[in-house]
């Protein structure tokens, strides 16, 4: 397994979305199975991209440790991609990118609902973040960018033409349940991203310190923490429900992941992980039995 690093490269979102352009016509088809709001739910998570460099290996894994299913497709041109299910729940998509010898492209990028894209870019880049790419045309899907906040970390933004997926879908084992910014200013992130996608802040006290959650529409959308250590980059983390958070730490092992952070009653009350697949991606598990 490759050592875990957070690097950003501007070549890595000119491919990546390139890749989702290409392939928006096989999301469109399978979105007519998911219920969709009439309205856009801003600050909502509303999609996810693993982009990995070794596909059947990444397949293998969270076959193994989420209990995945596949459906490999084509986009205009022929580029791959591949398509995630838990039971026939669609979760996210999967795409394939060499790494350069200078950086890891490996990684969880998820994207958050705006009204309009183009306004979002201008917003980021009046907050000292920046535009890496777009925003584009996603042919039936909308619009969309990536950027980096003023932080630098890495997020994309999806303005839907179709709908975003309604709040009804709960949250399960297998499926993404929540989304966590590592911050290096945790208070400086929560009015940039309230700010960006018109949510408000609250503030809990935990045992760590400060914690802030994002929501929009009545519905929890996210959370802000302070990095544990300097040597971290910001960077989003990825949550999965799990059934239990024990047992699926001990498969990442065995399926040749690593551990980061396992299970403790002094975090969060030993219902959550932080691992990195074989290819490099970190994620978090989170027990979800609700």
């Amino acid at each position: 397994m490759k050592n875990f690093r957070i690097l950003m490269a501007p070549a890595w979102f000119s491919a990546l979305l390139m890749v989702l352009s290409a392939c928006s016509a096989p999301l469109e088809d399978r979105l007519s199975g998911i219920p969709l709001s009439k309205d856009s739910l801003t600050g909502k998570f509303i999609w996810h991209d693993l982009i990995t460099d070794d596909v059947a290996q990444s397949k293998r894994f969270y076959r193994e440790v989420l209990g995945w299913s596949y459906e490999d497709t084509t986009g205009p041109g022929g580029r791959p991609y591949t398509l995630i299910f838990a039971g026939n729940r669609l979760v996210a998509g999967m795409v394939e990118m060499d790494d350069p010898a200078q950086a890891d492209y490996t990684r969880w990028l998820g994207y958050v609902s705006v009204d309009d894209v183009s306004k979002a870019v201008t917003f980021v880049r009046s907050r000292g973040g920046s535009a890496v790419v777009g925003p584009v045309d996603l042919s039936g899907i909308g619009r969309a960018a990536a950027i980096l906040d003023p932080q630098q970390a890495a997020v994309g933004l999806l303005e839907s033409a179709v709908g975003d997926p309604d709040d009804s879908l709960p949250p399960r084992p297998g499926v993404v349940v929540w989304n966590e910014l590592v911050s290096s200013d945790a208070a400086e992130a929560a009015g940039f991203y309230a700010a960006m996608a018109g949510m408000d802040i609250v503030e809990q006290q935990r045992p760590l310190g400060v914690y802030r959650v994002l929501r929009s529409q009545g519905q929890e959308r996210a959370g802000i923490m302070p990095r544990p250590t300097d040597d971290i980059e910001p960077f989003w983390l990825t949550h999965f429900g799990v059934v239990d958070v024990a047992v699926a730490a001990a498969r990442v092992e065995a399926e040749g992941g690593q551990v980061l952070l396992g299970p403790s009653p002094e975090f969060r009350d030993g219902s959550m992980a932080v691992v990195v697949d074989p290819a490099g991606a970190i994620l978090a598990l989170k027990q979800w039995t609700r």
